[in-house]
């Protein structure tokens, strides 16, 4: 991929170029798309932009969609651990309310603070996420408490409470099967406990159930660097080019 400075808003020579990954903020994608169209380019975006329009670059549900498409819209890294956590229960929930907490790279920092802190934000409908999140696990009553633990750098955990009228004889064996052909899914077993050292610089995301009458938790984690964003782009790209999914991830 050639290009010029991001400053001037112009691509490079993209006479040999065959796949170009965006990662801007959003609102900025189009400035590129516009230079792009005509052209045999496959392109996968980073940003919000195209999320609602593209295809939705969750491999582990819409892998088939991902293998004959052109453009892919990236999720983030929160969408990425709450839908994964609940697509297995699509059309059988009927509330869900998430909370969780990332570290500070989740947010564009770079360095974290000497000075414990955690910090809520955006709590209840008001994240700009839960419009692609209900779009793929099907309801639209969603709630979601995110957090930043600013004296820590990466690793994303969700914890999903929802009430379901569905209720399996073995939650972890049902989402075990639900994504026995996901080679970047681990279903983690009673007496497991879920950590972020364990799929941080990976691109896992680990996944936990516990049931309770009525419904389950669903707890999540992955890295926020990696499956919540480039490592997932390369998965998307190893898809869209034919290549053997896990190739540069394992």
């Amino acid at each position: 991929m050639y290009t010029d400075s991001l400053t001037t808003g112009k691509l490079g020579n993209l006479a040999e170029t065959e796949f170009i990954f965006l990662a801007l903020p959003d609102g900025e994608s189009e400035e590129y798309l516009s230079q792009l169209r005509g052209r045999k380019v496959k392109v996968i975006d980073h940003s919000l932009d195209n999320r609602g329009q593209w295809i939705y670059g969750l491999p582990e549900i819409f892998r088939g969609e991902i293998l004959g498409a052109s453009e892919v819209a990236m999720p983030g890294c929160w969408p990425t651990a709450i839908i994964l956590g609940l697509y297995p229960l699509k059309g059988r929930v009927k509330w869900a309310t998430v909370s969780g907490i990332s570290g500070i790279s989740g947010t564009g920092e770079k360095k974290v603070s000497q000075e414990d802190n955690i910090i809520k934000y955006k709590e209840g409908r008001k994240h700009p996420h839960i419009p692609e999140i209900e779009r793929a696990v099907g309801f639209n009553n969603l709630i979601f408490s995110p957090a930043v633990d600013e004296n820590t750098f990466r690793g994303l955990v969700t914890t999903v409470t929802a009430l379901t009228d569905f209720c399996p004889d073995d939650f972890t064996q049902f989402y075990t099967e639900a994504y026995a052909e996901c080679p970047f899914i681990r279903i983690i077993g009673e007496g497991t406990n879920i950590e972020t050292r364990r799929v941080n610089n990976t691109n896992y995301c680990d996944i936990k159930i516990t049931p309770f009458v009525g419904g389950c938790l669903i707890t999540s984690a992955l890295d926020n660097l990696v499956k919540g964003g480039a490592g997932q782009a390369v998965q998307n790209f190893n898809l869209m080019c034919g290549f053997p999914e896990t190739t540069g991830l394992i």
